[in-house]
C-alpha cells in the first residue's frame, strides 16, 4: 500500500516525466478508443431475408417413400436462428411445405401442422426415428 502510494505521488509531482511523446501517444490511444467505441450497424432481418441459401448445394440420394404411405417423408436437415432446413428446402416461421406450416422453432425440433394434423420434426440422431404425429 505504502509502495503504490509513493509510486503514485511521484507520477503525480512529475507531469513531464515521460515527456511529449507520451502525450502524443495518450492522444493516439484516445483517438483509436473513440473509433472504437462509435456504434456500428450490422445487416437487417430484411436484409438477411433476401439472401440467397449461403450453404454449398451437395447432391443426395433421394429419401424413399414408403410405398403404404401417399405423405412424402419430412426431414429436418438443420435448424439456424429462425431458419429451418426441411428436405433440403430453407423455411422459416410461417412457411408452408406439403400443406403443413411452420408453427414453431424450438432448439432441436420444428413443429408443423394444419387444421388436420400436427407434427413435430427432431433433427437426426444416429438412425433414430425423427417424427412424432399427434392428432
Amino acid at each position: 500500500m505504502k509502495k503504490s502510494f509513493l509510486i503514485a505521488a511521484i507520477l503525480v509531482g512529475t507531469p513531464n516525466l515521460f515527456g511529449d511523446d507520451a502525450s502524443a501517444n495518450i492522444a493516439q490511444y484516445d483517438e483509436s478508443f473513440n473509433q472504437i467505441s462509435e456504434v456500428r450497424v450490422g445487416i437487417s432481418d430484411e436484409d438477411i431475408d433476401r439472401l440467397s441459401n449461403p450453404f454449398a448445394i451437395i447432391q443426395t440420394a433421394a429419401i424413399p417413400v414408403s410405398n403404404n404411405t401417399a405423405e412424402p417423408i419430412l426431414q429436418l436437415n438443420a435448424i439456424v436462428e429462425n431458419k429451418i432446413k426441411i428436405n433440403n428446402s430453407w423455411l422459416k416461421l410461417g412457411s408452408l411445405i406439403n400443406g403443413l406450416r411452420v408453427i414453431a422453432i424450438k432448439q432441436k425440433s420444428v413443429v408443423l401442422g394444419n387444421e388436420n394434423k400436427r407434427l413435430e420434426l427432431f433433427l437426426r440422431e444416429k438412425n433414430e426415428n425423427s417424427i412424432i404425429t399427434t392428432n
